[in-house]
């Protein structure tokens, strides 16, 4: 769903944040059908889906590559290694060049931690093996020279730019004899690759010289190609449907990979050789996942572009496992699969390429290593079903906790969603499981939050009848809250100091939480920062007076002034970005707002998600109630059906 991700109790669950209005009876796109289609990288034009230049794929037994072109389809011949990386033929970086591999691997990592792609390739240079660190993919020669520049400027390399204008310098019988002449181009100064050509239903091998960046930059290798090698005619290839071959290092210094840099105008698909029942792709830039199905390779929006197409069910076996954890109650888990099958149904050809994408945009999909034998059982006992409203799929929601209460569609988006109304949710599974800490004062009168399996009770109390304790353990972090996720370090403690508890508290959890405090200045620029945002008026000073003035149906906030005048926001559930920590949100829009100290703010709420629709934890205590999936899918949405 459009949200955040947050692991808590062990479980990986929905905390959607909302931004799309939507009005009752949307029309879906076209179904996805028997297969789907799953962007794991892809640019959509909206600049809200991540792209990579290269992408290495690895198999356990290896993979079987076809190259679907304007000349047709075509099998290429497998090449050995159980790992290969594609990448785009277009304009690219060389930011160095070197023989020295620690070098190398130091201009890679200089180049990573600023966040630029730095790969290393091999090549050859005079019968000597020399590392190229290659950076980034462009579609224009402008996009590349300028990103040079700015690498220069980073790390204080001078990166050539490399282009896709090449020449042929000749056909081949065999892959090897192309090899063997793309050795002598390289003894002799000159860069050369084998190619795969497709020629209707066959593949053809030829030897391309260069990487230039313009036709002016063919002329003068032209002419060095033919003082080295007169015998050739080296004519620019007439082909579209070709992979270059290169090869990069992958590892160590002695292991290297073939590297597929494909024609734009093709699309490259890989699978899995099927030596077990269940051969899987793995995907190193995409956390070293694994999945089912085949890889499509592509140019999209002038990016390369990702997309693992595979049959629906088996899809929502990652999608289950993900969005809500193996071992929670059956009936849960076919929730959950309904669910999910909807939302993937009712998004249809999303992204052009792809229905959905893997991310928590539409739901979480991580592959192969989320499923389970009870998620695989759940989406195989509900196979097919989905939730439709008056004959139409429904726009299924779910997300982490309700808080005890859902959310009417006024509440998150200002109108009415005519399927779902405030129901009850019990949603206290985890504030019930949490660890407790305690709230403490040091002896300067500092308070602050430490777990309570830091501390020690003396079995003394002071004069007000509070208890006293003594830090147990070295180096314990008094936080500015109950929780190690935003809840900043105030000070270290040393093993034996004394504290006084003044209160105990859950850690925080999925159900009950805080954020804060404030100061009067943060929340200004908070409000304002919204206010820029939504070309609202800002607010002068520091914020002195901070309330709720609306809720809705569930509870809900959806309308709040700040020094009297009212928070402008693009809809009620926008109110969870306006107020961060540590650069992330409110978890829900179920909150309170306390004033402390005269003049600072604290947060207090319940839920975690946008809270329209399901609430993962309410699924799963009507679960463990004996309820079954359809029971808890239509206490949350009314006026469904579910069907095949």
């Amino acid at each position: 769903m459009d949200d955040m991700r947050k692991k808590w109790m062990g479980k990986v669950l929905s905390v959607g944040l909302l931004s799309v209005v939507l009005v009752g009876g949307h029309e879906p796109a076209q179904a996805a059908g028997d297969n789907i289609r799953v962007a794991l990288f892809v640019d959509t034009g909206q600049g809200y889906r991540g792209v990579v230049p290269s992408v290495t794929l690895t198999a356990a037994n290896g993979m079987e590559v076809v190259l679907n072109g304007p000349e047709g389809k075509t099998d290429l011949p497998e090449l050995k290694g159980d790992a290969a990386r594609y990448r785009v033929d277009e304009y690219h970086l060389i930011v160095a060049e070197t023989g020295d591999w620690n070098r190398a691997q130091q201009i890679a990592q200089q180049l990573s931690q600023r966040k630029y792609e730095g790969s290393i390739q091999v090549a050859k240079r005079n019968g000597q093996t020399v590392y190229q660190v290659v950076s980034g993919t462009y579609d224009t020669y402008q996009a590349a020279a300028n990103q040079a520049k700015t690498v220069a400027q980073a790390i204080g390399q001078n990166p050539l730019v490399k282009g896709p204008h090449r020449l042929e310098a000749g056909k081949f019988k065999s892959l090897k004899e192309a090899q063997e002449w793309q050795a002598s181009f390289e003894a002799a100064g000159i860069p050369a690759y084998p190619v795969m050509v497709s020629e209707g239903d066959k593949v053809k091998y030829a030897v391309w010289i260069g990487d230039e960046v313009s036709p002016d930059a063919l002329k003068e290798l032209k002419r060095r190609a033919n003082a080295a090698f007169p015998s050739f005619s080296y004519q620019e290839p007439d082909s579209h449907s070709y992979v270059i071959l290169k090869q990069d290092v992958y590892g160590s210094s002695d292991e290297v990979i073939w590297k597929y840099v494909f024609s734009p105008q093709v699309k490259l698909t890989v699978e899995a050789n099927k030596a077990d029942d269940e051969a899987v792709i793995g995907v190193v830039e995409r956390e070293q996942r694994t999945y089912r199905g085949e890889m499509e390779l592509s140019e999209y929006n002038g990016h390369l572009t990702l997309v693992n197409e595979l049959p629906m069910e088996e899809y929502l076996y990652g999608v289950v496992g993900s969005e809500m954890a193996p071992g929670w109650p059956i009936e849960a888990l076919k929730t959950q699969a309904v669910l999910s099958r909807t939302r993937a149904v009712w998004q249809g050809n999303k992204y052009g390429v792809a229905n959905v994408s893997d991310t928590v945009f539409e739901q979480a999909y991580y592959g192969y290593t989320k499923e389970s034998d009870d998620v695989r059982e759940a989406v195989d006992e509900t196979e097919g079903e989905v939730i439709y409203y008056q004959g139409k799929p429904a726009e299924s929601l779910f997300y982490s906790n309700a808080g005890g209460m859902t959310a009417d569609g006024t509440e998150v988006w200002g109108n009415p969603v005519p399927y779902l109304r405030s129901v009850e949710s019990k949603d206290t599974y985890p504030m019930d499981n949490a660890s407790v800490w305690y709230r403490v004062a040091l002896a300067d009168g500092t308070s602050g939050y430490v777990r309570n399996d830091l501390v020690t009770e003396t079995g003394q109390s002071n004069s007000a009848g509070q208890r006293m304790a003594v830090i147990s353990t070295e180096n314990t972090n008094l936080r500015s809250g109950p929780s190690t996720t935003t809840n900043r370090v105030l000070s270290v403690l040393p093993t034996g100091a004394e504290v006084t508890i003044l209160s105990e508290v859950k850690e925080e959890n999925a159900y009950s939480w805080t954020r804060g405090p404030f100061t009067a200045t943060e929340i200004a620029a908070m409000i304002n920062a919204a206010h820029d945002k939504n070309k609202a008026p800002r607010i002068s000073g520091n914020v002195t007076s901070l309330k709720v003035t609306e809720r809705g149906p569930s509870g809900r906030v959806i309308a709040m002034e700040a020094n009297g005048k009212p928070i402008v926001v693009s809809s009620p559930d926008a109110f969870r970005s306006v107020f961060q920590q540590g650069g992330s949100p409110l978890r829900s829009t179920k909150f309170e707002v306390e004033k402390i100290n005269g003049s600072q703010f604290i947060f207090r709420g319940t839920g975690f998600g946008h809270g329209l629709g399901v609430s993962q934890y309410g699924a799963r205590a009507m679960a463990e109630e004996g309820y079954d999936y359809k029971d808890i899918l239509q206490h949350y949405y009314q006026d469904v059906t579910i069907e095949k």
